[in-house]
């Protein structure tokens, strides 16, 4: 019987089996990580109906932060509020210099507790989250805790 065996033998699933449920196990784990990091919240426009009685309120001017390749522009919605622009020092954004303009403008003027934060295309996304950062400012004293982010159109 020359290069026989003709039965046929089972398959062991034992470490296939084993694999598996720590891979799922792995998975499990990464997930439940992944979501406790904490997403930045960010405000969507919303479209309201004016007041009762025709009465409107005076709202508070807003802020606008421009990322653009060059530099940060602080915009104000109204003319009360004055632009300014903090240049890029080097190749890096000023980010500390951004954070204490920002906490000037809302000390000087009564403005909203959100602002919006556009940036130019070329822009690196990191660049984006790290001026959210800066305008959020600390835990303890938060600057603009909301953020709408807005599109920049470039022409």
């Amino acid at each position: 019987m020359a290069g026989g065996g003709g039965g046929e033998e089972d398959i062991n699933l034992v470490p296939y089996m084993d694999i598996m449920v720590n891979l799922i196990m792995f998975m499990l784990v990464v997930t439940a990580y992944i979501i406790e990091l904490r997403q930045a919240p960010v405000l969507a426009p919303s479209y309201a109906s004016s007041p009762a009685g025709g009465q409107q309120e005076k709202a508070k001017p807003y802020l606008t932060v421009a990322i653009s390749s060059k530099s940060f522009s602080v915009l104000g919605s109204t003319p009360e509020v004055p632009a300014q622009e903090i240049p890029k020092q080097g190749d890096k954004y000023p980010y500390e210099e951004l954070t204490q303009t920002l906490r000037s403008y809302k000390s000087q003027y009564s403005v909203a507790e959100n602002m919006v934060l556009m940036a130019d295309a070329t822009v690196p996304y990191s660049v984006l989250v790290a001026t959210m950062d800066a305008a959020r400012g600390s835990v303890k004293e938060p600057l603009f805790p909301g953020v709408t982010l807005g599109l920049a159109v470039s022409q």
